[in-house]
């Protein structure tokens, strides 16, 4: 990740847009937002913990949403929603990631062939396993109720990774936006939410609602990219604060008056516009913690832990929930109680269980980064260039494949093979007529033209970097 230095006297915010997005400013690691990135998934895994309510009943092992209903929890959502959060951070680090590789001169269609790769790939080893897996638990006679369920609950987490491809595929695009019209942009994102939002009202519709996992996502990045380009470096840094607090103003506004659902998680599925207000209020005051949040990522051991984290955020992500619903499996087979979710003994069982899935989730992602790792270490031909379709198929075959999963499920075994199938697809795909014309010798030209050899290495470090 890289980051925008700034210097901060006593007037009015600067820079204003135009000349931030004009002018973009080069600049180092931003080691605030490397912390931020880490502490998001740490949250998002915990609360998946807590979510997690475990029930044995007459038909078989029942995982449920234990906190759904809990008369706190809907207004702590306004705290640990994290995922505008996360998003902001991570347009901040793409847009400064593709324009290093921008630079060297790669095409906007490499860059999303390898943000495709970089994002699907991980994807591949735990989602097959655990279709493997109820597959073949299903052979043996465990019945059918069950394994949807847990294959449910394992695969609710994948809608992050189809809109991260969507969002990611679509950088190149939306940085050029930002740079020659950031307002229009902006409001045209912002128009688009409401538009969609009122007519899945006034129609009840609710199924209009999902153009917004476009809308709402790629607006929230747009914030990052503002971000990276020093749109809330304000002198007055006070007024960041102070426009933070309007921000959860109007969020309030919108939820007790216009009728938004005060759970941030119910606003979550599809996003709606209080998900865009709150990612506006986090940004906001993120900016303005900022400085103290710097001094604090540069204590040696928070800087190699949050290194640790964005280096297999990826393999977290997608190995916790398996990890969880294991541990449960575990549980159940050796006998072990389960108090009923918010009684005192599960509040009590809570910590035991977070270690737990700590112990467990930690040396499987060690292990799958050292495979990934070594499977890197043995090198090969670099990928060729390829063109715009093909950039943009390989991004719609990946959204297709999580979301097959998502409706089909993992069983039946079809659907978890279909999905994983077209993620693979996704990663492996070549243009067969660009690829011919490297073997023949002659180097296609305009921007697809890629530099290899050396660079490969560089881009894939840079690709880490803007995950």
């Amino acid at each position: 990740m890289t980051t925008f230095e700034s210097q901060k006297s006593d007037s009015v915010p600067e820079p204003t847009a135009p000349e931030a997005s004009a002018s973009p400013v080069r600049a180092s690691r931003d080691h605030a937002v490397d912390l931020v990135r880490a502490a998001c998934l740490v949250v998002v895994v915990g609360l998946h913990v807590m979510m997690a309510g475990i029930t044995v009943e007459t038909e078989g092992l029942a995982i449920t949403n234990s906190l759904d209903g809990h008369p706190i929890f809907a207004w702590s959502t306004w705290l640990v929603q994290v995922m505008p959060l996360f998003f902001v951070m991570g347009g901040f680090s793409s847009l400064l990631a593709w324009r290093r590789q921008r630079d060297r001169g790669v095409s906007n269609a490499d860059y999303v062939r390898d943000r495709v790769a970089r994002l699907a790939r991980p994807a591949l080893l735990p989602l097959g396993l655990v279709g493997l897996t109820l597959a073949v638990l299903g052979l043996v006679g465990l019945p059918d109720a069950v394994l949807s369920d847990v294959g449910f609950r394992i695969g609710q987490p994948l809608w992050f990774l189809a809109v991260y491809l969507g969002v990611s595929g679509l950088v190149p695009l939306m940085a050029r936006l930002h740079e020659r019209a950031p307002w229009v942009t902006l409001l045209s994102l912002l128009a688009a939410v409401m538009i969609v939002d009122t007519v899945a009202l006034l129609t009840a519709l609710p199924l209009i609602g999902a153009f917004n996992l476009l809308f709402v996502w790629v607006f929230v990045q747009q914030l990052g990219f503002c971000l990276a380009d020093g749109w809330f470096d304000w002198r007055r840094r006070w007024m960041l604060g102070l426009a933070g607090l309007a921000a959860f103003g109007v969020l309030l506004f919108l939820t007790t008056v216009v009728g938004y659902s005060t759970d941030m998680y119910d606003n979550l599925n599809p996003p709606t516009a209080a998900i865009l207000v709150l990612g506006v209020g986090q940004t906001l005051l993120f900016a303005f913690v900022r400085p103290w949040i710097t001094r604090l990522a540069q204590h040696e051991t928070l800087a190699g832990l949050s290194g640790a984290i964005n280096r297999n955020a990826m393999q977290i992500y997608l190995w916790h929930v398996p990890v969880i619903v294991l541990i449960a499996v575990v549980l159940v087979v050796s006998g072990a109680p389960f108090p009923e979710p918010l009684s005192e003994g599960w509040w009590q069982s809570r910590p035991p269980f977070l270690v737990a899935v700590a112990l467990l989730l930690i040396p499987i992602v060690i292990g799958v980064s050292w495979l990934e790792r070594r499977s890197e270490a043995r090198g090969g031909p670099a990928p060729g260039p390829v063109g715009p379709w093909m950039a943009a198929l390989k991004v719609i075959l990946g959204i297709v494949g999580v979301v097959t999963l998502l409706i089909a499920g993992f069983t039946p075994a079809y659907g978890a093979a279909i999905g994983v199938t077209l993620l693979l697809l996704a990663v492996l795909l070549r243009s067969p007529r660009r690829r011919s014309l490297l073997t023949s010798g002659h180097e296609p030209s305009g921007e697809a033209s890629v530099e290899r050899g050396g660079d490969s290495s560089a881009e894939r470090r840079s690709s880490l970097e803007s995950r």
